[in-house]
């Protein structure tokens, strides 16, 4: 008898906007995701405070930070799945803040005395970076997404894929585009895989 061991995937959603594409997005997500335990972090529903580049998490064997806000709980379960999914609006070109102060915390992870310059407890881990825009073709914003899937590579992520869609700026209307949902549902199916 083969005994399966369920894959743990994150998904944090930086919005701030309740009932919007981001909101679809994750949906999208958790509804195309098989055999796999999702956690949502809903990043307007919990307190992570900015990193404030004290060093008090390097040369720690384990991943921490000294701060006490939501941010710490969050550390174990990104140091312990399997895959890790941001979805962030574009502000002004770039993530919004709660995804880029989300990013920053993640300095924890990175620890330049190691060998591997991370004390990320596994390697191998898939990572994606889904990002909804009102202006502007999309594709401008892919390199903002490829660059911060990046960043993952500190907790452990080593393949990573990248999806941004434009002209939705009104809430919701993200479900609208056929195509925008199906490359969503591709990713959800890749992280499952």
């Amino acid at each position: 008898m083969e005994v399966r061991i369920m894959k743990k995937i994150i998904i944090v959603d930086s919005s701030p906007r309740k009932g919007g594409n981001c909101d679809v997005i994750t949906d999208k997500l958790c509804e195309s995701i098989h055999d796999a335990e999702v956690e949502v972090f809903k990043l307007r529903e919990t307190t992570v405070n900015p990193c404030h580049g004290c060093n008090a998490c390097k040369g720690k064997e384990k991943a921490s930070c000294v701060q006490k806000d939501d941010f710490g709980s969050l550390i174990p379960w990104i140091d312990s799945c399997d895959a890790l999914v941001l979805v962030s609006p574009v502000y002004f070109g770039q993530l919004n803040g709660p995804a880029k102060t989300f990013i920053d915390r993640t300095y924890c992870f990175f620890d330049p005395s190691k060998p591997a310059g991370n004390n990320a407890s596994a390697r191998g881990k898939k990572g994606a970076v889904i990002m909804c825009c009102g202006a502007g073709p999309a594709d401008v914003y892919s390199k903002v997404a490829e660059s911060t899937a990046k960043c993952f590579s500190n907790f452990g992520v080593d393949d990573s894929r990248v999806f941004v869609g434009g002209g939705v700026n009104t809430p919701g209307s993200f479900k609208d585009h056929a195509d925008y949902m199906k490359a969503v549902g591709d990713i959800a199916e890749w992280l499952s895989e």
